[in-house]
């Protein structure tokens, strides 16, 4: 897959066009504003097509989406929110095991990486104000303020062996875990432009250099949400975070400044 982006875009574009026939009574309004119940339910697993740049003591290294797809072993995300009236719980995990081997001459590097991030937030509808036209057409739009912790855990192992001629080889290995929370404050938008389509934009701020927490973190994500049947909804949109953190004092401090950006796909499914 010589270019995977407009490969997924196209494929995205054939499931909403095949699926648009599918429309029933059930809007998208009411995946979110649904009087019917107190309680809502939307499970959301999804990809994220990201490209990063890490600056790391001082080194620059910039990885495009092909690059971790590269070095990717396994990865799974997924969105989680339920809702009870005006508050909303959403959990938004990611996992990958990333992993490369290098060999120059001598030199045999084997490298491990495993991610976690797991962001938490409690969140509550202040704003809601929605109606429909005379062309029974939804319109309007909501705020939602929210405040939660973002959990992010990296475990890098280097192994190495140098073998030269018939001499014993060389072998050893680093291990470097890094564990820290971030408090993180928010909001979100949702605007609804028809009954099954919405646009949703969130923003979140935190770190503070609280504790072992970064000195500053923010993420920032546009969606766009194609609703296909009662069940199922199609998301297609972008998000970006950074994140800045220092580890170690003295001499042996080392900061770090990481930036994700790309866009992500996914589905999500509504009870």
């Amino acid at each position: 897959m010589k270019n995977p982006r407009s490969t997924l875009f196209v494929l995205l574009m054939m499931l909403i066009l095949s699926t648009i026939s599918a429309q029933d009574d059930m809007t998208i309004e009411d995946d979110y504003e649904n009087p019917k119940s107190d309680w809502r339910f939307i499970i959301s697993p999804y990809g994220w097509l990201a490209g990063q740049a890490t600056d790391v003591g001082g080194e620059k290294i910039r990885q495009s989406f092909n690059d971790l797809v590269s070095m990717t072993n396994f990865g799974f995300q997924l969105n989680v929110t339920v809702m009870y009236k005006d508050f909303l719980f959403t959990a938004d995990g990611t996992y990958a095991n990333l992993g490369s081997n290098l060999v120059e001459g001598p030199l045999t590097v084997d490298l491990d990486i495993k991610q976690y991030m797991l962001d938490l937030k409690l969140g509550y509808l202040i704003y809601s104000d929605i109606s429909f036209d005379e062309d029974n057409i939804v319109r309007g739009w909501a705020i939602e303020v929210n405040a939660g912790a973002k959990y992010w855990k990296n475990d890098v192992v280097v192994d190495y062996k140098i073998e030269i001629g018939n001499l014993p080889p060389v072998e050893g290995g680093i291990v470097e875990p890094q564990l820290w929370w971030d408090l993180m404050v928010g909001a979100k938008a949702r605007i609804f432009l028809s009954k099954y389509v919405l646009l949703g934009i969130a923003g979140d701020i935190g770190g503070f250099g609280i504790g072992n927490s970064s000195n500053l973190s923010w993420d920032f994500t546009y969606i766009n949400t194609f609703k296909v049947s009662n069940l199922i909804s199609i998301t297609a949109g972008y998000r970006t975070f950074k994140y800045n953190r220092e580890d170690g004092e003295g001499e042996n401090m080392v900061e770090t400044t990481v930036h994700a950006f790309g866009p992500l796909l996914g589905v999500s499914f509504v009870f």
